[in-house]
């Protein structure tokens, strides 16, 4: 009953807030106003992940294979899409067509558009990048169960995180992953990167996304999304604008229900992991769990940093990181769980 009337209080105080805010930044193009082409003559790891991404998202696509790609000129292509993705682990009869059309495709990103390449090969279907990537960047098999993320200090984790790491990179290249198979990050193995192209630019990256995305936990989800939005430059709402009235209402809710949901699975987490250890579980799986739990710490950090989280919850620019926290304490939850049940 204590809980349940701190929950009221905190909620009472959070809507008499709500008349005291502005309006917010709004983004100057909706992302169903994009326009992507994914490029793959199967799916990779039989997974359609990226179609699934943007969906979710509302971003509208086409899909093309290597040899439909031949009768689209570099015109139609600049005229028709603000984004084109190359899917990971294809057959070999792509890789060839592609090799031969990358031409075609630079001459895309030169007019200002985006290539994003997912080169992770040596997959289920067996083939194999035969030709460089745009500026000569080669890519060079290497696998790696973790992956870190430079820009917020986190790990991603999968069977196969990457499957390999980039070399010949420009100099104006931003590394956005390297791969870290000891659990340390290895910065000589970039894995991730983005680098322009005349008035364009291309993203490249050897992570397994689509098995990954499929398969692995939020983290992947969270980390494509954004990913995706960083490369279509889709504008986001500043952090100085608050949300108002209706629109408002939800964002307050959802903040304190991520908020309600990460302390309650942290407070879960710091039991389970004291009974992990006092029944012997092994270190990988602790390892593993803890990641989680230093992840979501981390958002949280985030999410606080403008004042208390509290205060803060009508406002849109803590959403992120306090969902993001959530959902990191709840995999570290069901790591432990999973693992415990398995005893």
């Amino acid at each position: 009953m204590k809980k349940i009337l701190s929950a009221a209080l905190s909620l009472l105080v959070l809507f008499s807030l709500m008349a005291v805010l502005g309006p917010p930044a709004v983004s100057a193009k909706p992302l169903s106003g994009y326009n992507v082409l994914i490029l793959k003559n199967v799916d990779a790891w039989n997974s359609p992940a990226v179609e699934d991404t943007l969906n979710n998202m509302g971003v509208p696509y086409d899909v093309m294979t290597s040899t439909e790609l031949q009768n689209k000129t570099a015109q139609e292509l600049i005229d028709a899409y603000d984004m084109i993705i190359l899917i990971s682990d294809q057959p070999q009869s792509f890789y060839d067509q592609i090799g031969l059309q990358m031409g075609k495709l630079e001459e895309y990103v030169r007019a200002g558009k985006v290539l994003e390449i997912h080169a992770a090969n040596w997959g289920w279907n067996g083939g194999l990048w035969t030709t460089p990537l745009p500026r000569n960047v080669t890519i060079v098999r290497s696998y790696s169960s973790y992956d870190y993320v430079i820009a917020n200090n986190t790990t991603l984790y999968s069977s196969y995180a990457s499957h390999g790491y980039f070399v010949g990179l420009p100099a104006d290249a931003e590394i956005i992953t390297v791969q870290a198979p000891t659990g340390s990050p290895d910065y000589g193995k970039p894995s991730t990167a983005i680098y322009t192209l005349g008035n364009g630019r291309v993203f490249v990256t050897g992570l397994t996304l689509e098995y990954s995305v499929a398969r692995k936990g939020p983290e992947w989800q969270e980390f494509y999304r954004e990913m995706i939005l960083a490369n279509l430059d889709y504008s986001k709402v500043g952090p100085q604008q608050p949300v108002p009235t209706a629109k408002g209402l939800n964002i307050m809710l959802f903040n304190f229900y991520y908020y309600v949901q990460y302390h309650r699975n942290l407070e879960r987490y710091n039991s389970l992991y004291k009974e992990a250890v006092a029944g012997g579980m092994d270190n990988e799986t602790l390892g593993l769990a803890a990641i989680q739990n230093e992840t979501a710490a981390d958002y949280y950090a985030n999410a606080s940093q403008y004042g208390p989280v509290v205060a803060n919850f009508p406002r849109i620019y803590i959403f992120i990181d306090l969902r993001k926290a959530a959902l990191h304490q709840k995999q570290a939850v069901k790591i432990l769980n999973d693992a415990m049940a398995d005893w």
